[in-house]
């Protein structure tokens, strides 16, 4: 891994003195982010050491990480007899004082008993926010119990591919965030589940609580949901052998492991312990495995109709979540192979034969995907020409959309916000250098301006060892720039109408990870120009959009949760006094429903629900009355034929 990273990695770095300081803080930064574990002398006790990290991984030993791992696992039974302890105490919540939210503001702990106080006031934190939510003392101690439970009981599973992960991806990240080790199991899971968006096994989601695997959801349709039988908040205990005699018991088991041990090739069976909710009854429930289509994320079509402008009005809305592709099936010409580009172009089709008047790209949320997705998207919207310009150790090369033709020539508008990343950049900085459509939201996508590759390490490998699983190294080779030369990194794509956001003074974005490739531009690339959105017509839309704003009582209430977000921020600081722990951080009825909304819109990404494709809020509403302007205020623009100039630089 060593060689593969000094000579594949673009930034061709060598792992040095300097190198091994970074990599024994990441490694502890990994271990305890909020420094509520390792004393002060623990991490001394390491850093004397840590110079003498590059020799050793070049000689393959990596018993530091076992020495600094054994050391946490002492700390976290001893934080966590202390949470204990705490819990079975009264906590006096009308003292003033504060809890610092901010590691880099502190050090680690000097003893035992600064990291007991630090520890005191952590469950005194977690404790107002449940009794926030209106949870009774008694259910308060216990969830708080079971968290703790969970998290010791979790760190003590740890087996030693999951700590050599950890150690290695310390190392890697020193030279960029986004290269990592990946052990062979997880590997697995990233190319099946987030590529092809599909695994096979039972069709269930699972997650641990108290010790047991628990139903968290049932993916419809499929073989659980088809058998009827396990139902969300059942129990799975164990797994019957073929000989139905004896079991595998999954209790306080992994809950990877678990997932694993129930997951296996379609048409074979799984006879699966349960203790079904609100039952001490076990049960078998046999199961015919098959495989799991994870749909909900495929991209979703919606048509919206309203009266913009005295006029009605069809907008057909595309929610894509991630760029998912079947890489090799495409290649084989299978016509049922899973591609986020064959999905969006079905659904342009259906919004031609409705007549939509103009097609909005939600791109909200999405963290990229497959680079070949990214450029056969953008042709869909584009004639031909440069999608992405990319830079690697040998120079600069560029791809192309060579598919002559489009999907749809109508007017477009792309959606994007702080957390649309990578391949969602490609597509947004394509649309904006083309000038072919218009682009809302927060103030710039996630900037996330990287190529990684995953090298098998097993096949680099001596010739004796070749073949065997040694997991792989996601490394990163290229760097992305658009047609314009921009580098998509830290800078991201700005769009033509910002839309108000907490999330652009969060503290996320490729800009604040730590070893971050710089921003850099390269020659720029001659392009078609469309002129959709001409300067003078995205000035005209801003300055509307910012007047309805200004009137309008929810952005206004936004404003104000953006300002106190700013200043609460700048403290460092909550409040542990429940009287003004509420005044600052409960919110009103509406926060609390858009707050859910969020929630519930981030469950549906991450697992089987039911995805939202459009919803009616204050923020979407004001999305489709620019939408309105657009349309009325460019139909000249909108109405004319392609504009085919050839811009060279912008």
């Amino acid at each position: 891994m060593v060689d593969l990273l000094e000579q594949g990695h673009m930034a061709r770095p060598v792992i040095d003195d300097e190198i091994a300081v970074k990599w024994c803080d990441n490694f502890i930064k990994d271990l305890d982010p909020q420094k509520y574990y390792f004393l002060k002398a623990d991490v001394e006790e390491f850093r004397k050491q840590a110079k003498t990290l590059d020799d050793k991984i070049h000689e393959g030993n990596i018993d530091f990480a076992r020495v600094v791992f054994d050391r946490f696992l002492q700390r976290h039974d001893e934080r966590y007899k202390t949470v204990m302890d705490l819990l079975g105490k009264k906590l006096d919540f009308t003292v003033d004082e504060f809890l610092t939210d901010d590691p880099d503001k502190i050090d680690f702990p000097a003893d035992k008993a600064e990291a007991d106080e630090r520890w005191r006031k952590k469950l005194k934190y977690e404790t107002l926010q449940l009794r926030a939510d209106d949870t009774t003392e008694d259910e308060v101690v216990k969830k708080l119990t079971i968290r703790y439970r969970d998290r010791n009981r979790i760190f003590h599973q740890f087996d030693s591919n999951e700590l050599l992960e950890v150690y290695l991806s310390s190392l890697t990240r020193t030279f960029d965030p986004h290269s990592s080790y990946l052990s062979a199991k997880n590997l697995e899971d990233m190319l099946n589940q987030q590529l092809h968006l599909s695994l096979e096994g039972i069709g269930a989601s699972l997650r641990s609580e108290d010790g047991y695997a628990v139903v968290a959801e049932v993916v419809p349709g499929m073989a659980a949901d088809k058998d009827g039988r396990l139902q969300p908040d059942d129990k799975i205990v164990g797994i019957l052998k073929d000989d139905n005699k004896s079991e595998i018991d999954l209790v306080e088991k992994k809950l990877s492991d678990v997932v694993r041990y129930i997951r296996g090739p379609r048409g074979t069976k799984v006879k699966l312990i349960v203790l079904p909710s609100g039952s001490k009854e076990r049960k078998v429930y046999e199961i015919t495995r098959e495989r799991v289509e994870l749909t909900e994320q495929h991209a979703k079509g919606k048509v919206i109709e309203s009266k913009l402008n005295g006029k009605d009005v069809k907008l057909g809305v595309i929610s894509l979540p991630a760029f998912y592709g079947d890489t090799m099936a495409i290649l084989r010409g299978d016509p049922n192979a899973v591609s986020a580009t064959a999905d969006c172009r079905k659904i342009l089709n259906e919004f031609k034969k409705v007549g939509v008047d103009a097609v909005v790209v939600d791109l909200r949320d999405n963290g990229g995907g497959l680079l070949e997705e990214a450029k056969t998207l953008s042709g869909l919207f584009i004639d031909t020409g440069p999608v992405v310009q990319i830079k690697e150790v040998f120079g600069v090369k560029h791809l192309d959309d060579d598919d002559e033709g489009t999907a749809w020539d109508g007017p477009l508008v792309v959606l994007i916000n702080k957390l649309s990343a990578s391949a969602s950049e490609i597509f947004a900085g394509v649309i904006r250098d083309y000038s072919r459509g218009l682009i809302i939201g927060d103030s710039s996508t996630f900037g996330k301006g990287t190529v990684q590759s995953i090298v098998n390490i097993g096949e680099h490998t001596a010739r004796r060892d070749r073949g065997k699983n040694r997991g792989a190294l996601k490394l990163t080779i290229q760097q992305f720039y658009r047609a314009n030369g921009d580098s998509t990194q830290i800078n991201g794509v700005a769009p033509h109408i910002h839309l108000p956001s907490i999330r652009d003074f969060m503290d996320f974005g490729e800009g604040k990870m730590d070893n971050a490739l710089k921003f850099e531009k390269v020659a720029p690339l001659a392009h078609d120009n469309y002129n959709r959105t001409p300067d003078d017509l995205v000035a005209a839309l801003t300055a509307k959009s910012a007047e309805r704003r200004k009137n309008d009582p929810k952005f206004k209430k936004l404003d104000e949760r953006i300002k106190q977000f700013v200043d609460r921020k700048a403290r460092h600081s909550i409040p542990l006094n429940e009287a003004k722990f509420k005044a600052e951080y409960l919110p009103d009825d509406e926060e609390k429903a858009a707050d859910e909304k969020e929630k519930k819109d981030k469950r549906a990404k991450k697992k089987f629900t039911e995805r939202e494709v459009w919803a009616s809020d204050f923020y979407n509403d004001e999305v489709v009355r620019i939408i309105g302007d657009y349309l009325a205020l460019g139909s000249k623009v909108l109405a004319a034929a392609p504009v085919r100039a050839v811009v060279a630089d912008q």
